[in-house]
């Protein structure tokens, strides 16, 4: 699925790529997400991810929390979706359907 937008949210600084589908439709960027880490040898679950859902349970944000470990994910991420900005190595990744 191609991002809305992406940006840099401030005053709790994260990188955030918006996509701007349905809750619905954004179940398709999780299941892209487990394949982007399948590919670089990474168990998304395996505390990498948070999943964040509005009051009726369905899910509009998935936050990747960048570490050591991590970094080769969250740079196949942000690859995948033709992120090309810089991005502090300690700035946490949120995908979004705002």
């Amino acid at each position: 699925m191609e991002p809305k937008e992406k940006k840099i949210v401030a005053p709790s600084p994260y990188y955030n790529i918006v996509f701007g589908c349905s809750n619905r439709a954004f179940y398709n960027v999780k299941n892209e997400l487990y394949q982007i880490g399948e590919s670089v040898g990474i168990e998304t679950q395996d505390g990498y991810i948070t999943e964040k859902c509005d009051f009726e349970g369905d899910l509009d944000a998935i936050t990747i929390w960048r570490g050591k470990r991590s970094e080769e994910f969250v740079k196949a991420v942000l690859k995948h979706y033709g992120v090309t900005d810089v991005i502090p190595e300690d700035m946490s990744v949120v995908l979004s359907i705002f």
